[in-house]
């Protein structure tokens, strides 16, 4: 007779139906934790990107002409000129 006996032919492939059961489990884990860890990911960038924009508008408020114009007024003392204290110069 050619091949594997009965008994030996049926273990094999219940050995190799629960090898199979059993990578399908841990497969189907990982999967579990990975979709976890996207998951989390997905908030952090989306805290991220919340913050971002905070920064972004933070910054436009700090470079505001209305805003520079008053800082330099008031701390360095700065004050547009007067008319007759205007030089062009031409080419």
């Amino acid at each position: 007779m050619s091949g594997l006996s009965g008994g030996k032919g049926i273990f094999l492939l219940w050995a190799l139906m629960l090898f199979s059961g059993l990578c399908v489990v841990f497969v189907s884990h990982q999967c579990r934790l990975l979709y976890s860890e996207l998951a989390l990911l997905e908030q952090h960038k989306n805290r991220l990107e919340v913050e971002w924009g905070q920064y972004l508008l933070e910054e436009s408020s700090l470079a505001s002409l209305h805003r520079v114009e008053t800082v330099s007024q008031r701390k360095l003392g700065m004050r547009a000129p007067l008319l007759d204290q205007i030089v062009v110069v031409r080419p």
